[in-house]
């Protein structure tokens, strides 16, 4: 077990076993992706390790200041669509 606490007021208890960036590999790993061919969105941080290891990490702007530190991008916050607008900007 471990745990995280984001904003001085939530505190997540998770198993070291059920992260986002095992669930992110087996999936990848499914659909023959790799790593580094991978766009992962993220802003607290149980997304950090995920942000670290795709082939490009990017923070939501409202993200915590862990996860602004670690990504590659940061973009507009939830409330202002951001993920949306990259990924119609840059995928679409």
């Amino acid at each position: 077990m471990y745990h995280t606490i984001a904003n001085n007021d939530l505190i997540q208890i998770m198993s070291k076993e059920a992260t986002k960036w095992n669930g992110i590999k087996q999936m990848l790993s499914r659909f023959g992706v790799s790593p580094s061919e991978a766009v992962y969105f993220g802003d607290d941080n149980d997304d950090i390790e995920p942000i670290k290891n795709c082939g490009l990490g990017v923070a939501v702007s409202n993200a915590i200041p862990s996860v602004l530190d670690v990504a590659d991008r940061v973009i507009d916050s939830n409330d202002m669509d951001g993920v949306a607008k990259f990924i119609e900007e840059n995928i679409l």
